[in-house]
């Protein structure tokens, strides 16, 4: 059987669309069976719902869309039985299609009269007249000389209307040029105003990203100050009673905030503002889509300009390491374009894998991998660039013309080991394959997890000795 969709109302309104699949999704999402229009149709998500054929019968599931979805303007809860006729809504006030189910047809093809029938029905009905019109009769041949002599007669009339229009064109076009010429020292002055304002404007970004930037670390020192404060009551508390247990404790504490603190102060020295110049636009979004309900964002980034970008095993192939994805598909900071993405391979003993794009002209990259093991060192300030929150992260424009912006946060190196390095962040870790950047602007880590318990404040990065090493192997670099 095939499943016919029929636009009523939106960006799409008249069109129809017919599917012969047993899973077809809906949304706004470029991988989305049924696309609605990503700048028009806003109130549809990305992943808004999907139609799932189970034997003789077709269900609706709504996929956690933001508005929800309806069927004849009831909210579906769960997985709903549909049939011909009824009217899928995308959220109270958006759009909305028709669902009909067609008869399997005796060939693979759809036949010529069937497209010519989803035209017809397509179309606006008042189009179609219902009783066609009554051929004008035959001329008779009077008729015919009359109108050959009336031709005749007009063709003087018909040659001056042609050389007054040509006159009425030129004396348009002479005032337009006029107009032009008077007015242009008013635009030249207008453009020059809009210069002045785009330098101001692009000024107050620059601020206020460097504000963004420096966000986590104001959070993680009043963190700091709340929690010294409660060391202070407590020892107070302590001090009273003279319980040797609780200050025992309570010295402990008060040493691992010292500790932080310290941290904090040194990561506040970075220039992380240099490392962001130089490095964000090298740091791509990546969505892997292993089947029409398995789609995941993540983070990428390029480690040459011929377009070879390190993220995680996982992320490629899966936890288990036996996956593969229907498509890949890559992003870079400050782009709206996707670019589509193939694996070179993965690392057997750390979570790392590769993967190529080719874009003309080559990639950004970033400024490089740290030197050896060394590089990074217990209490070292890093910065982490990366999309933790994929496509709802707050971005210019929306939907497919979403210009990508990583986010960065940052922290200190807590603890350095053969295969693990982990960092204290103050912030958001930034997703699985974000690079971790040390001090002079050199990828000295890729992240891949963080301790649950933590609620992100402790994360798991794989050590850039690690990706050089998985480099060399796959030869993805020369």
């Amino acid at each position: 059987m095939r499943v016919q969709l029929r636009y009523l109302s939106g960006a799409r309104a008249g069109q129809v669309e017919v599917f012969r699949k047993a899973y077809i999704g809906l949304g706004r999402h470029p991988l989305s069976d049924a696309r609605f229009d990503a700048e028009r149709d806003l109130d549809v998500s990305s992943r808004h719902a999907a139609i799932i054929r189970q034997g003789d019968r077709f269900i609706l599931r709504d996929l956690g869309s933001k508005n929800g979805t309806l069927v004849n303007g009831r909210l579906v809860a769960a997985d709903l039985p549909i049939k011909d006729g009824d009217v899928i809504g995308f959220g109270a006030q958006g759009p909305s299609v028709e669902f009909h189910v067609l008869e399997a047809d005796a060939r693979e093809d759809v036949s010529a009269a069937a497209h010519a029938s989803a035209a017809r029905i397509s179309s606006p009905r008042d189009q179609f007249q219902a009783v066609p019109p009554t051929p004008a009769p035959a001329r008779s041949s009077t008729a015919a000389r009359i109108a050959t002599e009336v031709q005749h007669q007009t063709r003087h009339l018909r040659r001056t209307t042609k050389v007054l229009l040509v006159l009425l064109l030129a004396s348009v076009a002479g005032f337009t040029w006029v107009q032009w010429r008077s007015a242009r020292n008013a635009r030249e002055i207008v453009s020059l105003q809009a210069r002045a304002d785009s330098l101001n404007v692009a000024a107050q970004q620059l601020l206020t990203r460097l504000q963004s930037e420096l966000q986590s670390l104001r959070d993680a020192l009043r963190q700091s100050q709340l929690e010294v404060a409660h060391l202070r009551s407590e020892l107070a508390a302590a001090g009273a009673s003279g319980d040797p247990t609780s200050v025992a404790r309570l010295r402990a504490e008060l040493a691992s905030a010292e500790t932080r603190q310290r941290g904090i102060a040194d990561a506040a020295t970075v220039d992380y503002r240099a490392i962001s110049h130089h490095n964000a636009d090298a740091v791509a979004l990546l969505e892997v889509k292993f089947s029409d309900v398995e789609v995941f964002s993540s983070t990428a980034f390029a480690i040459d300009s011929q377009g070879t970008l390190v993220t995680n095993r996982h992320v490629l192939v899966g936890e288990e390491g036996n996956r593969r994805p229907l498509a890949i598909a890559v992003k870079f900071s400050g782009s709206k374009q996707w670019f589509r993405g193939r694996i070179v391979g993965v690392s057997d003993s750390a979570d790392i894998g590769v993967l190529k794009v080719e874009i003309r002209g080559g990639t950004p990259r970033v400024t490089g991998l740290a030197a050896g093991p060394e590089s990074v060192q217990r209490g070292d300030p890093v910065a982490i660039i990366g999309y933790p929150l994929g496509e709802d992260l707050p971005m210019e424009r929306q939907g497919l013309s979403a210009i990508a912006d990583p986010t960065l946060t940052v922290g200190t190196v807590s603890k350095v080991l053969h295969a693990v390095v982990q960092v204290d962040g103050y912030g958001a870790p930034g997703s699985s394959g974000s690079p971790v950047f040390g001090r002079d602007g050199r990828v000295v880590a890729v992240l891949y997890g963080g301790e649950r318990e933590s609620q992100g404040k402790i994360i798991y990065a794989v050590p850039a000795s690690a990706v050089a090493e998985c480099l060399r192997r796959l030869q993805a670099i020369h």
